[in-house]
């Protein structure tokens, strides 16, 4: 054989050679660009199996790095108070220009086996800026309906300042309503790696939270609040929600990678709130006990359940 020919061979031996080398480095970034090495994932996926625990197909993609974001609770001026207030089939009173109180004049009723979109498209159409909130749940022990606000296209979980309570009757008629809401988020200065939909779920099974024969129906992101600050802001963190078929949902911060602990007693410190801004209110005695009469019968439903 001529050495024009084996040098060629050579050639393409060290190109085949290459190319391998290349799709084995190509797969192990792919694999880091999810949280896990081969090893890792393999793992993840055997302690699923083993632990019987059942996890959506498709979970959201990895997210690219992102900032801490802080809010303060929203002032309204006096334009956005005028049109808080045009609604004609509405009493609405705002407490220190944050706070809003409804009393609805002419009850409608929550269609029967209406969708979560349909409950958010009705509320939607009652309150100021209700398109930026998200239906998070019916409390039908105290027939609230939950509403969180929203940011970058995310809900913030659980926080006073950004929360919509629509209160119904026994007719699921909704008769009232108490809102308030975030300004707009100024970002941080450095922006964090966060940890992926699986890493997160592994954060549950190892603090014990997602048992076996447990079956995860979603995973969503979202914002939590980290820590309030001395100027009246709040830092929020992406944070992942994974909700669990026959159970509460979780929630695990995305940056510190930690779970957050559940508030058990979110909706009557709401509702507690909104009792202490309707004292602040001077005169209007019958919208007061309107609103009040309404508060406390789903405040009494709440102390009967824990006495």
């Amino acid at each position: 054989m001529q050495w024009g020919q084996i040098k060629t061979l050579f050639i393409l031996c060290f190109l085949l050679l290459d190319i391998y080398l290349l799709s084995i480095v190509l797969e192990q970034k792919e694999n880091e660009e999810y949280g896990y090495t081969g090893d890792q994932q393999q793992q993840v996926e055997q302690t699923l199996e083993s632990e019987n625990i059942t996890v959506p197909d498709e979970l959201p993609e990895p997210l690219p790095d992102e900032e801490l974001i802080t809010m303060k609770q929203k002032t309204f001026n006096e334009d956005e108070l005028k049109v808080i207030k045009s609604k004609e089939d509405q009493e609405i009173e705002v407490i220190n220009n944050s706070s809003i109180l409804s009393l609805v004049k002419k009850s409608e009723a929550i269609p029967e086996n209406a969708t979560d979109n349909d409950i958010e498209q009705l509320v939607a159409s009652k309150v100021y800026l209700g398109n930026e909130y998200a239906f998070e749940n019916w409390d039908k022990d105290r027939n609230i309906l939950i509403f969180f606000q929203t940011k970058n296209d995310r809900p913030i979980y659980y926080n006073q300042n950004g929360v919509l309570f629509v209160y119904l009757n026994d007719k699921n008629e909704i008769v009232a309503y108490t809102q308030s809401f975030l300004g707009a988020p100024e970002a941080g200065s450095d922006k964090k790696s966060l940890i992926k939909p699986h890493d997160a779920i592994m954060k549950l099974i190892n603090s014990n939270l997602l048992y076996p024969n447990n079956e995860v129906t979603e995973v969503e992101v979202g914002y939590y609040t980290t820590y309030p600050l001395d100027s009246g802001g709040q830092v929020l963190a992406p944070t992942w929600k994974i909700s669990i078929k026959d159970s509460r949902p979780r929630f695990v911060n995305a940056i510190q990678q930690y779970v957050v602990p559940l508030n058990e007693k979110f909706v009557e410190e709401v509702i507690e709130s909104s009792i202490e801004n309707l004292s602040l209110l001077k005169g209007k005695e019958e919208f007061k006990r309107g609103m009040l009469d309404i508060l406390t019968s789903k405040q009494k439903i709440n102390r009967s359940e824990s006495a």
